[in-house]
């Protein structure tokens, strides 16, 4: 299992619209890519500094990721960067599953 997350870090004044914004926009989007199995959203508790929340996309393996990244993530992270300019930080991650 493949995990790809985008956490951001939204200012106060913004994070309500940011979140109407992220459910009715933005995670449509990327599950329309049929890509990814499914997602769950986490609020980061020990952050002082504005909202931070995370996204982790579940996809089948590093071959779905792949395709992804090759026909969707430009577009993706244009989406993010354009919307809610200077209010909102992100960063992502891809995580591997591991059977230990």
């Amino acid at each position: 299992m493949i995990v790809y997350t985008i956490t951001a870090n939204i200012e106060a004044p913004v994070a309500q619209e940011w979140k109407i914004w992220m459910q009715n926009k933005f995670l449509p989007i990327i599950m329309d890519t049929g890509l990814f199995e499914k997602y769950i959203v986490f609020k980061v508790l020990n952050d002082n500094d504005g909202e931070t929340i995370t996204f982790q996309f579940f996809c089948k393996d590093i071959i779905v990721f792949k395709k992804f990244q090759d026909e969707h993530k430009a577009k993706v992270v244009q989406l993010l960067t354009e919307s809610f300019p200077d209010k909102v930080v992100y960063f992502n991650t891809l995580l591997q599953q591991l059977d230990v």
